[in-house]
């Protein structure tokens, strides 16, 4: 019987207690990151993932989400700090430059121009369902330190 490489990665991860300590499994509640994600999915979270280097362009993250606090969310993060971010019509753009998001779902583009510059520690985070998420479009930047962890899918 051959094993998948991710099914020994999750028995490795559950016979290491400290490993799993860094872990936590948690249930997706909505449809603002379908097609990656969807409702009812369970995903870990990888809460040591950002120890030695910080989120990168298009990480799903879980995080406290700064419009309802104590509430947490799972976003992809788009903009990193220091950049001036741009979400025209359904086009992202970095520092002036069009960024392809291949990972998106078919809904109907935002109609509203978006813009963000990015201070250190500061993060855009958009759904992949743009058409059914609450994201940065509606309550700004997200901080680092609201930043619970990488979710692995």
């Amino acid at each position: 019987m051959k094993l998948s490489s991710r099914f020994l990665h999750n028995i490795l991860t559950l016979a290491n207690p400290a490993r799993l300590l860094s872990r936590q499994f948690v249930r997706v509640n909505g449809e603002s990151m379908t097609p990656a994600l969807k409702h009812g999915q369970w995903a870990w979270v990888d809460k040591a993932a950002y120890r030695k280097s910080p989120p990168q362009r298009f990480d799903i993250v879980r995080f406290e989400d700064p419009s309802r606090p104590g509430r947490w969310s799972v976003k992809r993060i788009a903009g990193l700090p220091g950049e001036r971010v741009v979400l025209d019509r359904g086009v992202l753009t970095v520092n002036g430059t069009p960024v392809s998001e291949a990972h998106l779902a078919q809904t109907r583009s935002d109609s509203v121009y978006h813009e963000w510059f990015l201070k250190d520690g500061e993060y855009v985070v958009l759904g992949d369902n743009r058409g059914a998420s609450t994201d940065s479009r509606r309550y700004g930047p997200v901080k680092s330190a609201a930043i619970l962890g990488r979710v692995v899918l």
